[in-house]
């Protein structure tokens, strides 16, 4: 069940799961460019008060960041779980996707009859969160440039 270009899921140890850890970790410099970004918006929002008020632009790259940061926490949960299971990789079949679902579904953070996902899913999943989080970065870099466009 693995999707082109991806290895069969028995194929996944430590090093892809080292490897798609640090592919997420970059969400963190995505984090922090927002976060920049969301502050020079709030700045341009507050200039704005006195002069012209209401500016589209700069409340739409302000929520986007506040947006941003959501899929900020969830990639980087998932960076900091794919480390912890890859320093205590063990030799089973599915590179340790059931012991994940069984620990996440202790901590109330999966239902417990959901079934068992393979790393495929789980990859195409992690990586989907990661494109939605650089397009907010990138639509919150479009806004502010409007926003100094119209200025």
């Amino acid at each position: 069940m693995s999707g082109p270009g991806l290895p069969p899921v028995a194929a996944f140890g430590a090093f892809e799961l080292r490897a798609m850890a640090a592919l997420l970790a970059q969400g963190r410099t995505l984090c922090a460019a927002s976060l920049l970004l969301t502050a020079l918006a709030w700045l341009g929002l507050f200039e704005a008060a006195g002069l012209s008020g209401w500016r589209p632009a700069l409340w739409f790259a302000a929520a986007a960041g506040l947006l941003q940061l959501y899929y900020a926490v969830r990639v980087d949960f998932d960076a900091r779980l794919l480390q912890a299971l890859a320093a205590h990789a063990q030799a089973d079949a599915d590179g340790g996707a059931a012991r994940l679902d069984a620990a996440l579904a202790t901590l109330g953070l999966r239902k417990p009859a959901a079934a068992t996902r393979g790393w495929p899913e789980r990859w195409r999943g992690a990586r989907g969160l990661l494109r939605k989080q650089a397009g907010l970065v990138i639509l919150q870099s479009a806004a502010l440039l409007a926003a100094l466009g119209s200025a």
